[in-house]
């Protein structure tokens, strides 16, 4: 038996991918899926670097002059734009699956498959950001998809609002379609903790990432290296 993949029928009638991989089908074309997804990701993570997100911090060896300490500064930054990427990849599809996986006590391969939908969701997220943010021309730390603009006029401390800014829209939608998904494959009555669990791991998620972002990583990195 076998289950010939695609994207946009799988998200959106849940049902067909969860028995085709319930009854062990053979999962055609998901791989391609899968290089797709990661290519994206690669892709955004790449666009948003060569316009200057995340960049500011460099601007001064520009401002002084240091033309060519900036352009290494620029490409180190470039080569870390595409780790992130990658580790952004395997953190959502790889990690995340296997915490799931853990506290459902479902195959990790199943879950990877929900959680492909996921990376796929943040990177739209991602790319509308990025799209705004041209189509303005200039950025903001702030994701407007999220409650941090709103709460930047209540305080601004840094680890609240990037912890905030973690918990979007987008999330949300995250959040339905793994529960969505993994809802199917366990009992009714399991339910209730299955959305408790998924949540928890989203807020987890967002306070870890929140004391990460209040920290500037890539710039101290590429100071040292420059």
């Amino acid at each position: 038996m076998f289950y010939d993949y695609a994207f946009f029928k799988s998200l959106f009638h849940p049902s067909t991918l969860t028995n085709a991989l319930a009854k062990e089908a053979e999962i055609r074309g998901y791989k391609l899926r899968v290089g797709i997804v990661l290519f994206f990701t690669l892709l955004i993570f790449a666009l948003q670097n060569l316009w200057g997100m995340g960049t500011a911090g460099l601007s001064y060896l520009f401002a002084t002059n240091e033309t060519s300490a900036y352009f290494v500064a620029r490409v180190i930054s470039f080569v870390l734009a595409i780790i992130w990427a990658i580790l952004f990849f395997v953190f959502h599809y790889y990690l995340i699956a296997f915490v799931l996986a853990t506290f459902t006590e479902l195959p990790k391969p199943w879950v990877r498959h929900v959680q492909l939908f996921v990376v796929a969701i943040f990177m739209v997220e991602k790319a509308m950001l990025l799209a705004v943010f041209y189509a303005v021309g200039f950025t903001t730390n702030l994701n407007f998809f999220s409650l941090a603009p709103l709460i930047a006029k209540v305080t601004s401390e840094p680890i609240i609002l990037f912890t905030v800014n973690q918990l979007s829209v987008f999330s949300v939608l995250a959040i339905i379609v793994q529960y969505a998904f993994l809802k199917r494959w366990m009992e009714a009555s399991a339910h209730k903790g299955l959305l408790a669990k998924i949540i928890a791991i989203h807020v987890v998620l967002a306070i870890i990432i929140g004391l990460l972002s209040s920290m500037p990583l890539q710039q101290w990195i590429v100071r040292g290296l420059v």
